[in-house]
């Protein structure tokens, strides 16, 4: 998956042909460059080729933004000359909750084979844009930033692209790209200075949060979405803004973040479609910048002390294991029997989360065998707690490789 990095976002472009509601847009940066693959090396997928047939294509997009309870999803058009076009209204009629996804197979006004995509997140008071178009949503969050920031650069918004456009302040994020790689992460450096006031310093007014947050996430680029994959595209890391700071900032966000060097950034895989008609398929994608190597078990309920199921061993930006486990029946992972998921490190829980949460997450109601599904692992340091009106907490989110 090639990517897209240097071109204007956010700019006030003429609207596209998308429709409302399932064919959003807008144009975006965001933080350092998250990668994900096809799982063709070791570091990334699990050490097995992408050598699957092709079959449908689609992309489910998991919201996984550690500092916002909710986002307003918006897409933009990139085209062949590297020009954003914000598309239609957001993808969803209410704001996508942190680890809800939404699936896309079409978006109108988009060719997948010529046209890169760029999804962009809006947070905040949400209300303030209700009824709006996406380049009109886009334009209100960030004239808001700039207000409650003083005309800063980071309220200028987050745009895409290299940073050295007069358009795209650096400090709001290097635009990145959603690609082939090993899920690595580019370290954004910055002071306490940055937090929105610094000791020492002449006094000025202080931070005021901002009723919106607007920051594009990496470009998707042409002719990835139409190559007979199931894809995910997992939005992870802080979007930062004035007063989104504290002692463990870089233990949610991610290393190198500060409220003016956001972490907001996405991974993009593609996924196995193993089936065993007798079996459940599982895999597991690592999303999370604020842990390295995890395990994954399914855990029976307390006061059992019986080990479970271990489902993977996975690492930042790795889908895993590749092709998908098919080892484990619907009865062995025990989620109709209270089972709860287990993230773990060297035999130390760190995080569980019940079966029924899990699939919730991603508006499913039960696995099934002789059916295909990943478990979407994002958030911050999996044994934190979330902090209210701040930070989220760790979480588990299902989905299906082939959604109905």
């Amino acid at each position: 998956m090639a990517c897209v990095t240097n071109h204007d976002a956010l700019e006030k472009k003429p609207a596209g042909e998308g429709g409302g509601g399932n064919g959003g847009a807008s144009a975006g940066a965001g933080g350092p460059a998250h990668l994900g693959g096809f799982g063709g090396e070791a570091a990334n997928g699990g050490g097995h080729a992408d050598d699957e047939p092709p079959g449908e294509s689609v992309l489910t997009i998991v919201n996984g933004v550690v500092d916002a309870p909710s986002v307003a999803l918006c897409l933009a058009k990139v085209d062949a000359d590297g020009n954003v076009t914000p598309l239609g209204s957001p993808l969803t009629d209410e704001p996508l909750g942190y680890g809800q996804s939404v699936v896309l197979r079409e978006v109108e006004g988009v060719d997948f084979a010529t046209d890169g995509l760029e999804p962009i997140v809006i947070a905040g008071d949400l209300e303030l844009i209700a009824g709006l178009d996406c380049e009109a949503a886009i334009e209100r969050a960030r004239s808001e930033e700039a207000l409650s920031d003083g005309g800063s650069d980071l309220g200028a918004g987050g745009a895409a692209g290299d940073g050295s456009g007069t358009s795209v302040p650096a400090a709001a994020g290097n635009g990145g790209s959603a690609g082939e790689g090993g899920g690595s992460f580019s370290e954004g450096g910055g002071s306490s200075s940055e937090d929105g006031g610094s000791a020492g310093a002449s006094a000025g007014p202080p931070a005021v949060r901002s009723a919106l947050r607007v920051r594009g996430l990496p470009a998707i680029s042409a002719g990835t979405l139409n190559a007979g994959r199931s894809l995910v595209f997992v939005a992870n890391g802080c979007m930062g803004g004035a007063t989104y700071s504290g002692a463990a900032a870089a233990q949610y966000c991610g290393a190198g973040y500060t409220p003016r060097e956001p972490t907001v950034s996405a991974i993009l895989v593609s996924l196995s479609r193993q089936v065993s008609s007798d079996h459940v398929a599982m895999q597991v994608v690592h999303a999370s910048l604020a842990n390295a190597q995890v395990d994954v078990r399914s855990r029976p309920p307390f006061p059992s002390m019986d080990a479970g199921i271990a489902i993977t061993s996975v690492v930042m930006g790795q889908v895993a294991p590749r092709p998908a486990s098919i080892q484990n029946t619907l009865f062995d992972l025990g989620s109709a029997r209270k089972f709860r998921v287990s993230v773990e490190t060297q035999g130390d829980s760190l995080f569980a989360q019940s079966w029924t949460s899990v699939l919730a997450q991603g508006g499913l109601s039960e696995l099934k065998n002789g059916a295909g599904y990943a478990l979407v692992f994002n958030g911050p340091r999996a044994d934190l707690s979330a902090v209210p009106d701040l930070w989220n907490a760790a979480m588990l989110t299902a989905i299906a490789v082939d959604p109905e």
